[in-house]
């Protein structure tokens, strides 16, 4: 990606044919689009790239097999379509999982009831790539699957197949092949101000947080894609404004994958009508998600002890009785991140629509609240046709070019052979740089092409093979990579979003954060002794709600 102070220039000097406010998935997704079509963008974020909802999901580009309850056939079908176009577009990163929904005793009916929704997400996939259909497991299948099921509570299960990823790392892909096509997309940069007419945006007043100017970027179009903050920052224009945004909590625990032996993920219905995923991801066990409606601060939300818990009952209701149920000091790492659900008054959130609504606000800023992780590309496409036709009624020399995006592969891959043949020569030289497999097989699906480029810090500083936590395959080298191409400012960009360290184990990251800083150091101005203790000490607040927590899980 282009150099912070590159971007800031830019921003500087251009008036921009697109303003996006917010650097999740969406207005990652909006900035590749646009750029791609041949639209001058200038993307803003005012924490760090995916800090919010975009790094706290389930880590799933599924179809929403639960949606199919809400009758919401429509987005389930999209979402199935796009599941399999981003398996072919980011082959590297989303993969295929096969997923098992356990029928208890005594629940024939639901049984039934669950395979003719599991065909019925069959027939919505059909036509998308990468499709398998569903089977019916038997009570000795099920236990073989997985074995720490309890013999006594399940009568078989269905298997369904979707696929898994990494979040945050989607979207600095997404980001990354933006700037490829020109877009200026920056972290840290808060919009505190908006100038236009009633029907027009002008210029965006934005606010950098690492050095205190503040930046006047000009622009004919304006998308907020500010997710859960999308209320307060049209409040900024409008200060009465009628919030349109419902956020609802889901927190997650992590688990050393020996607390709950299974060789699949597991789709867990819930005595009060929810469910829970259970999915191996990064060497760990992830139990989510809680979906309560939530009122408190939208930065950084935090686990209570409350849902921590019945997400531990909740496993441990479908647990053997002769093995040792999980117990709250097996959490090795938890979190909680905000959806922003479209408001519906009246309703529960469990059952708010996962629709998303397309809007024009004030200043004729366009808006988008709801969508999910895997139908990104479709809703950034949609916005962009809305700058499109607002940028036609201005200038009639705009052209509506299509979107490409359905055909652009993320993680710097050409094309297919270019993926086989490219992770063919990462593997290779790996294994000459004595990269141990699991390692090999983390850089390739973390980082795509680019993983050549961490292989060339490896053989320039070899002591940077060296693994940052012991039992997690992250390198070091991967650290001075990410500083000096993703633009990441601090230890818990690091850590967190682009090292997802801080998502899998609290202890272990915490006593790596010095080493880590210190290498830090080596690339970055200014991160003295007491710039890493500040870093550190942030690091802890943004893991832990409170020091008796922290505390406990350090002893």
């Amino acid at each position: 990606m282009q150099k912070r102070s590159q971007i800031l220039e830019a921003f500087r000097t251009k008036e921009f044919d697109l303003i996006i406010v917010g650097g999740g998935v969406v207005g990652a997704g909006v900035a590749q689009d646009a750029a791609s079509r041949g639209l001058s963008v200038a993307l803003v974020e005012k924490d760090d790239f995916a800090s919010g909802t975009s790094s706290r999901t389930t880590k799933l580009i599924h179809g929403g097999l639960r949606y199919l309850e809400q009758l919401q056939f429509r987005l389930t079908r999209e979402l199935c379509q796009e599941r399999g176009l981003l398996e072919q577009l980011a082959p590297h990163m989303v993969r295929d999982f096969s997923f098992v929904l356990p029928v208890r005793k005594g629940k024939t009916f639901f049984g039934l009831k669950a395979d003719i929704g599991l065909t019925l997400y069959d027939i919505l996939s059909i036509n998308a790539a990468g499709v398998r259909r569903h089977e019916r497991l038997s009570r000795k299948a099920t236990l073989s699957a997985v074995p720490s099921l309890s013999p006594d509570g399940v009568q078989g299960a269905l298997r369904f197949h979707d696929c898994i990823t990494d979040d945050s790392r989607i979207v600095m892909e997404v980001l990354k092949s933006a700037d490829k096509f020109g877009a200026h997309c920056l972290n840290y940069m808060e919009a505190v101000n908006f100038e236009g007419t009633e029907e027009h945006i002008a210029a965006v007043i934005c606010k950098d947080r690492i050095s205190g100017e503040e930046i006047r970027i000009k622009g004919k179009a304006c998308v907020n894609a500010a997710g859960v903050w999308t209320d307060r920052l049209l409040r900024q224009i409008k200060s009465d404004w009628k919030d349109k945004v419902a956020p609802a909590k889901g927190t997650h625990i992590m688990l050393p994958l020996s607390c709950f032996e299974t060789s699949t993920a597991l789709f867990l219905p819930t005595d009060d009508g929810r469910y829970v995923f259970v999915v191996p991801w990064q060497k760990t066990l992830m139990v989510g998600t809680t979906d309560l409606a939530y009122e408190g601060p939208l930065e950084n939300p935090k686990p209570t002890e409350e849902e921590i818990n019945y997400l531990i009952s909740v496993l441990n209701s479908y647990g053997s009785q002769g093995k040792r149920p999980v117990e709250r000091r097996d959490v090795i790492a938890s979190w909680a991140g905000l959806r922003p659900l479209v408001l519906a008054e009246g309703e529960e959130t469990k059952n708010i629509s996962r629709e998303h609504l397309l809007f024009t606000g004030p200043m004729g800023i366009i808006g988008l609240i709801g969508g999910k992780l895997t139908n990104y590309r479709m809703l950034a496409i949609h916005l962009t046709d809305m700058v499109l036709d607002k940028l036609k009624a201005r200038q009639a020399d705009v052209a509506a070019l299509p979107s490409k995006t359905g055909s652009i592969m993320l993680g710097g891959w050409e094309d297919k052979n270019d993926y086989l043949t490219s992770s063919a020569k990462v593997l290779s030289q790996a294994r000459k740089l004595a990269l141990d497999p699991a390692s090999i097989e983390h850089i390739i699906a973390t980082y795509g092409k680019d993983a050549l480029k961490i292989l060339q810090i490896v053989e320039e500083q070899p002591a940077l093979v060296e693994r940052i936590c012991p039992d997690f395959p992250p390198i070091m080298a991967e650290v001075a990579f990410v500083v000096e191409n993703e633009l990441a400012e601090c230890l818990v960009d690091i850590l967190a979003r682009r090292i997802r360290l801080a998502f899998l184990h609290h202890r272990q990251c915490l006593a790596a954060a010095p080493k880590v800083a210190k290498l830090v150091a080596k690339y970055k101005p200014g991160f003295d002794n007491e710039r890493i203790a500040k870093e550190i000490e942030n690091l802890v607040g943004t893991l832990y709600e409170n020091q008796t927590l922290y505390a406990a899980n350090i002893s």
